[in-house]
């Protein structure tokens, strides 16, 4: 057994099945094993290495984990130690509302903060759009909301200096434009995947998986090019409400302690709703998120 003094703490840059870059905190970058398949590492993970046998070691305890979902739809962890994730939505493609509320709850049931970053501003024209109405909404219930434009640099400023000294991760759908911002943000990053892929060895598979990149004033944002849906967190029904940051406040309010604000006489959440100080559709994405963990609970125990 490898002595405790040998080893040294470093962190996982990308992971290919259980082969992984990892660097260490003198700059150091080497491809790893790791030394027992119950150790399961992702990218932001902080473990000790052996760097003569090139094995992890251990884990070092996180502080957040990040899971996407599978083809099946359970949750995969894909990354650790994030400090925030920022939900990207456009100007094109529309934004599905429903994909957005379940993203920010899905976020919030990990124990992470949320933000969501508004690109292609250079296209819009005019009044304000129902997108931008909506965001609006976001912005007064406590989340950052980022207008930026990728390819005129508008709002990159704000962002990046939200980014700095944090660990961040974009998500969203297909066409948002998360490459472009990446390439905004780290303009090395495609030289620098191009060196993961070189020391692992693993050639063009380098761009399929999350990959941690160090942004130039200060910070790490990861790129996972996958990220394209989010599994809920298994939760009981009656703690979806918490993933919604606005309820809690108006939930006080509400007739019965167990209130689940679907049909209970006395909801207070219902009554924000029908005045519209929620708007309609974020109610009916709650009620929608409910029942999937009604149905789920049902099915556990069938």
């Amino acid at each position: 057994m490898t002595a405790d003094r040998k080893l040294l703490e470093a962190r996982v840059l990308a992971g290919h099945g259980r082969r992984f870059v990892v660097e260490t905190g003198d700059g150091m970058r080497l491809t790893c094993l790791t030394a027992a398949r119950s150790l399961q590492p992702v990218c932001g993970d902080r473990l000790r290495v052996d760097p003569g046998a090139a094995l992890i070691r251990a884990l070092l305890p996180r502080r957040s984990l990040f899971s996407k979902a599978d083809a099946r739809g359970k949750a995969r962890p894909i990354a650790a130690n994030l400090d925030l994730v920022l939900v990207t939505v456009a100007v094109e493609p529309e934004a599905q509302l429903f994909l957005l509320d379940k993203y920010l709850a899905s976020i919030a049931g990990m124990g992470i903060e949320a933000g969501i970053v508004y690109n292609k501003t250079d296209l819009l024209a005019g009044a304000a759009t129902p997108l931008q109405r909506q965001l609006a909404y976001y912005r007064g219930i406590g989340y950052s909301v980022f207008d930026v434009s990728s390819r005129s640099g508008a709002g990159l400023d704000a962002l990046k200096a939200a980014l700095a000294g944090r660990m961040s991760l974009l998500v969203g759908q297909s066409g948002v434009g998360k490459s472009s911002l990446l390439n905004a943000l780290v303009p090395d990053a495609r030289r620098r995947i191009d060196e993961l892929s070189a020391i692992s060895g693993e050639g063009k598979h380098t761009t399929t998986v999350t990959t941690l990149h160090a942004l130039p004033g200060g910070g790490e944002l990861l790129d996972s090019p996958g990220v394209r849906d989010l599994a809920l967190t298994a939760v009981a029904p009656r703690d979806v409400a918490r993933l919604f940051i606005e309820f809690p406040r108006h939930a006080s309010d509400c007739r019965f302690p167990d209130c689940v604000h679907a049909q209970e006489p006395g909801c207070a959440v219902q009554a924000a709703a029908a005045r519209g100080e929620i708007p309609a559709s974020r109610y009916a994405n709650y009620l929608k998120l409910l029942g999937a963990m009604k149905k789920a609970e049902k099915q556990k125990y069938d």
